[in-house]
């Protein structure tokens, strides 16, 4: 249930809504210059490693390219056959250090001769009959090779996969967990929740922020260690809360204690808590390009819009037990307003539907810096909560 690698996939253009590639060998390039060069692998993947589908073309010839071998997992595509020239690009690519992985394989449409030559197979899980999937799975793990899932789409495929020794999963049950409308936040994070809500009010005092977090002894010592640690840099040690708020300021403690929060969802995908914190801090970014002054509103909305997967309930069960104000309950139930815009904006670009990543006539390039900064500053901000 934690994220160990990502898949780069390639969009010919912000408006292209699949993946028809013309020029194989050209998308694949335009992948590693913008992941490697452009981006950057640490800020896209934050330390993961990360897996690049190879057409035949660059097996063929292989490209002398940028490309941290460790990071780096090649996918040689389903339709590529075992040529000795593909053989010898392969050799030659796991020579630097490259694991080899092959894509949607299966025993009527895929070369079985590359069986050899790799590390990883991923088969697609939804479509064969299980007695044959099954017997694949067997096959393949006696052969030593790690097996990968594709299509996991519900709890089902999950736990079938992980019965047939799969060890990687790939598909909408990650993003997508199921919900149990019968149940009801545990009363033991309602209290941290309710309190992490009960701060977005702009219209506390500083009086009634310290009173509040006051009254959660716990919240109150993890914000003090976070406000102390290397991360803040702070000259002097702070020892109280009213310090703290003086010193960082409202709106930073805040967005601290809506982190603190979620960090005690434990049993959920960690890459989950990272990504509503990228949403947050995309939702704020947003809200401050869009000109509005006051953007606390704006995070709390991109934070709050994964509890529904990280505690397993439907959205409108959690918003109905905590203190939201109108504004952000709207956004999160109905995508209302310009907060429900801006997490609208946010979870289109998650998904590269770019026609849809859109926000107060802001230009592409800004809304991209937008998702640039949310990223680094998100994996920033996890680093600091488990230090």
């Amino acid at each position: 249930m934690a994220v160990v690698a990502y898949e780069l996939l390639y969009r010919a253009s912000p408006s292209s809504r699949s993946g028809a590639i013309a020029d194989p060998g050209h998308a694949t390039l335009e992948v590693i210059a913008a992941a490697a060069l452009d981006i950057g692998l640490d800020r896209l993947a934050a330390g993961l490693p990360v897996h690049i589908n190879f057409p035949e073309e660059l097996l063929i010839k292989v490209p002398d390219l940028p490309l941290q071998a460790g990071r780096v997992v090649i996918e040689v595509l389903e339709d590529v056959r075992a040529t000795p020239e593909v053989l010898q690009g392969i050799h030659t690519l796991r020579a630097r250090g490259h694991r080899i992985a092959l894509d949607d394989y299966s025993p009527r449409g895929s070369d079985p001769r590359l069986l050899e030559a790799a590390h990883i197979v991923k088969l697609e899980v939804t479509h064969p009959p299980a007695d044959e999937l099954a017997r694949l799975a067997r096959e393949l793990r006696a052969a030593g090779l790690e097996l990968i899932a594709e299509n996991v789409e519900s709890r089902e495929h999950f736990e079938r996969c992980i019965e047939l020794g799969f060890t990687g999963f790939q598909g909408d049950f990650l993003q997508q967990p199921e919900t149990f409308s019968a149940r009801r936040v545990p009363v033991s994070r309602l209290g941290a929740l309710r309190l992490a809500a009960s701060l977005q009010n702009e219209d506390y005092s500083l009086d009634d922020v310290e009173r509040l977090l006051s009254q959660d002894v716990s919240l109150s010592y993890r914000v003090l260690r976070c406000i102390n640690s290397s991360y803040y840099n702070l000259p002097r040690k702070i020892d109280s809360i009213r310090q703290a708020i003086v010193i960082l300021g409202l709106d930073t403690l805040r967005q601290l204690c809506g982190l603190l929060c979620l960090q005690g969802i434990d049993d959920r995908p960690p890459s989950l808590i990272v990504q509503a914190m990228t949403r947050g801090r995309m939702c704020e970014q947003l809200g401050k390009l869009g000109g509005t002054r006051e953007a606390g509103a704006f995070f709390i909305t991109g934070l709050f819009s994964l509890l529904n997967a990280l505690l397993g309930l439907p959205t409108r069960k959690v918003v109905e037990e905590l203190p939201l104000t109108p504004a952000v309950t709207n956004a999160l139930l109905t995508g209302a307003g310009a907060l429900g815009a801006a997490l609208q904006c946010t979870r289109a670009y998650e998904r590269g539907v770019w026609d849809h990543a859109v926000y107060a006539d802001l230009p592409p390039h800004l809304i991209r810096a937008a998702y640039v900064d949310a990223l680094f500053w998100a994996e920033q901000a996890r680093a600091m909560l488990s230090a």
